[in-house]
């Protein structure tokens, strides 16, 4: 078992995804809808990742240095009738204290009657503890805890025209297996008044892709087939023989409610993400792939024009007016595509990259959101190696004791008592350029002055401290 000891700074982080070297932040996943003044409201994604240096000592007593990912991922509400734009879930990763993780992850969200101030969540919490809670938080901010386990899968869908809120999660049983449970709530928020769905037995398990309200039908798949399921009845759509039909990533009706867009990611077996039109006709289903040449991103359609729909394929954006039979290529832009919406029965596009949200109009984009630069700024280099005077001094019975360093380079930090002795070693390694930050925790001490000396990049520095108890 490991045991942290402390953390010591920030540092950007890159990634072969990064459109920017110099501001990693970027824009994803964009969704809206018109509410009931007609106002869009559109809802993103912005990523923020950072990287943490940690250490820990081992049980050889030896200190290890890792570097640890965090990042903000929070999805932001874009009010186009006053124009404001804030925070509406935060979804985060960061580390606290001694390199303690704390976790807010959003797994869904859904809102009810298209009133953006009303809506149900589903989220992963976790504050340092070994295991994360899954809760159901719903308009009224009341929380609900459904089961604590270290990984989830977790879909909703809000029925407007029923008020009743379908949801489904992974059951976690004793004996390691694992299970999905879909349950409808019925404006009663007690665990024991949930209703399960009852699905057959060999559909299951399965995993919900989605909720068609206007013909009370749920889409289903397992690792190989994907299902309509109606009234009790399932009709099987299509059956892969791949294994990756479980990993839908967004699910659409065409207003005609024959037609279902499907947009799965298949990076798991290529680097491929497709999109997929299934379409019932009399008492058969058809499934057909779209733009089945590129790696297609995202898509959208138009809620009033039936068979009207947009796809985005890396930095480009097609349209179709025949459900998706013939693609015509309308915009490109110069960053990755990462979200599409479009404003029903209007000329209207919402386009967002990584690095901008684009309002469409006329064919003619305007950037109405740029994404902020990175809040990280670059460390200023010392020009040589210095150790600091701890802090507090005298103290009892932790001290923080910083030294800098002008480039990367072996070091180490030892504490010794007034008669030469070596009694601690906090640093001993290659440490980053910049200034370390290191805590120093002397419970197991006798009171006293003690010396700390630093080495590193043939400079030697020492200086006393003094512990009182």
């Amino acid at each position: 078992m490991r045991t942290l000891f402390f953390f010591i700074s920030f540092l950007v982080f890159s990634s072969s995804l990064i459109a920017q070297e110099s501001n990693p932040n970027y824009f994803h996943d964009l969704s809206g809808f018109e509410d009931s003044n007609g106002t869009t409201q559109l809802f993103y994604r912005l990523y923020e990742p950072n990287t943490a240096i940690c250490t820990y000592q081992n049980e050889d007593g030896d200190y290890i240095n890792y570097e640890e990912n965090w990042y903000n991922n929070h999805l932001y509400h874009l009010n186009n009738s006053n124009s404001s734009d804030s925070i509406l879930v935060q979804d985060y990763y960061f580390l606290q204290g001694f390199c303690e993780p704390k976790l807010s992850f959003l797994e869904d969200i859904d809102f009810v009657n298209n009133d953006p101030a009303k809506y149900y969540q589903f989220k992963k919490e976790n504050f340092g503890s070994v295991e994360a809670t899954i809760l159901l938080i719903n308009p009224d901010r009341q929380q609900l805890v459904l089961n604590s386990f270290l990984d989830f899968d977790a879909e909703l869908d809000f029925d407007d025209s029923t008020n009743t809120l379908y949801f489904n999660f992974l059951d976690w049983k004793g004996n390691g297996e694992v299970t999905h449970k879909l349950l409808k709530e019925d404006s009663v928020w007690a665990k024991d008044q949930y209703t399960e769905v009852d699905f057959n037995s060999d559909i299951v398990p399965f995993s919900f892709v989605g909720f068609n309200t206007l013909k009370k039908s749920f889409l289903l798949t397992n690792a190989d087939s994907l299902f309509y399921y109606f009234e009790g009845n399932k009709e099987l759509i299509h059956t892969s023989g791949k294994g990756y039909l479980s990993s839908f990533g967004d699910y659409l009706i065409d207003s005609d409610s024959t037609s279902t867009y499907l947009l799965t990611d298949n990076r798991t077996y290529s680097s491929r993400s497709d999109i997929y039109i299934a379409k019932k006709d009399g008492m058969s289903w058809s499934f057909i792939e779209l733009l089945p040449q590129s790696n297609s991103k995202s898509i959208s359609i138009d809620a009033i024009e039936s068979g009207h729909l947009y796809i985005s394929d890396s930095t480009k954006v097609f349209f179709s007016q025949d459900y998706g039979n013939n693609m015509q290529e309308i915009l490109q832009f110069d960053e990755e595509v990462t979200g599409l919406y479009k404003k029903p029965n209007s000329e209207i596009l919402y386009v967002l990259t990584r690095t901008d949200l684009y309002k469409v109009e006329n064919d003619q984009p305007t950037s109405i959101k740029q994404v902020p630069v990175s809040n990280e700024e670059n460390p200023e280099i010392p020009t040589s190696v210095s150790l600091k005077q701890n802090y507090p001094n005298p103290f009892n019975p932790a001290t923080t004791i910083q030294f800098e360093l002008n480039e990367s380079a072996f070091a180490k930090l030892t504490v010794y008592d007034v008669l030469g002795r070596k009694v601690r070693e906090l640093v001993n390694g290659v440490r980053p350029a910049g200034t370390n930050t290191i805590q120093f925790n002397a419970t197991n001490l006798a009171s006293g002055i003690y010396l700390y000396r630093l080495e590193a990049n043939g400079v030697v520095q020492t200086k006393r401290l003094t512990l009182i108890k």
